[in-house]
């Protein structure tokens, strides 16, 4: 297996976290128990997960994941489906990547991107 990173984010509510990213078409393959409650989501191959922190502020940004995905525009209508957090519209970045930003509700902001850079 190669090296990979998964990112460990804050949620309010472990029930709630998980039906938000449940609606997105990630499954749950850990759901820990308080009081240490931890979720695991994958979606594909992306993984995410979730450790406990009711206090944190939701409107705040300082959370943030990237995602890269082969097929961002059937991501993007996939998430818009669902009908859940704040989506933003696709938009070619500076830098080369085209991407959409979804904040979710614990205020986790995840921007999901295409991963052809044009060298």
């Amino acid at each position: 297996m190669p090296d990979f990173a998964v990112p460990t984010m804050p949620m309010r509510d472990p029930a709630e976290t998980r039906a938000f990213y449940e609606k997105l078409g990630f499954v749950c393959a850990h759901d820990h128990p308080p009081p240490d409650s931890f979720l695991f989501m994958i979606r594909d191959g992306v993984q995410l997960q979730f450790f406990e922190a009711p206090g944190i502020d939701g409107t705040i940004r300082d959370h943030t994941c990237y995602i890269y995905v082969d097929d961002l525009e059937g991501t993007y209508r996939s998430f818009a489906a669902a009908g859940v957090g704040k989506l933003m519209p696709i938009e070619q970045k500076p830098w080369g990547v085209p991407e959409f930003v979804l904040i979710d509700l614990n205020g986790n902001m995840l921007r999901v991107g295409c991963p052809r850079l044009e060298m």
